[in-house]
């Protein structure tokens, strides 16, 4: 009898569980995210193939970004047409010096996404700012960007910082 106990338990735990899961997992913007990287991998290859360049670009699975070599995109020397595309009227002086399709616009859809993801991080916690692993899944860039944004410790500020970075990337354009 206390085997049977413990096993209708742990079945209430195990259901319960499942019954909470959504809540526990309302941070997750997985999908959302890879349909972002999706949409700009799709623009980088309609820039690439206006280029010419399209059977250069490497993908690198699914929901991950492609690239395309340097010399594609060059970062020093005489721009390419990719070069324009991606980084506006001063490509050398906006260039990366490893070019995929997180640079589509000067890098501007990057920010305006992290923007958004920032702000939907919060619809769906209580008004709270994302952080930790959730930020560094859910958000583009470097963490040390990541954190500088965040730093600000309200949802508007760090939304602001990103809207205002993708600004200031769409004015690189120019």
């Amino acid at each position: 009898m206390k085997t049977r106990k413990i096993a209708v338990l742990g079945g209430l735990a195990a259901g319960a569980a499942l019954a909470f899961a959504p809540l526990a997992s309302a941070d997750d913007l997985t999908s959302i995210v890879d349909t972002e990287i999706g949409s700009l991998n799709s623009m980088f290859v309609t820039d690439a193939t206006i280029a010419g360049d399209a059977s250069d670009v490497v993908t690198h699975g699914a929901n991950t970004f492609d690239t395309i070599p340097l010399s594609f995109a060059p970062d020093s020397g005489t721009p390419t047409l990719l070069d324009y595309e991606l980084y506006g009227l001063n490509p050398i002086a906006n260039a990366a010096s490893d070019p995929g399709s997180y640079n589509v616009l000067n890098g501007a859809l990057t920010e305006f996404y992290d923007a958004s993801n920032v702000e939907l991080y919060a619809l769906l916690n209580n008004g709270d700012l994302i952080s930790g692993a959730s930020a560094l899944n859910d958000l583009f860039g470097s963490p040390t960007e990541i954190a500088t944004a965040l730093g600000t410790d309200s949802v508007t500020g760090a939304t602001s910082d990103f809207f205002s970075a993708g600004l200031a990337d769409l004015a690189g354009l120019l």
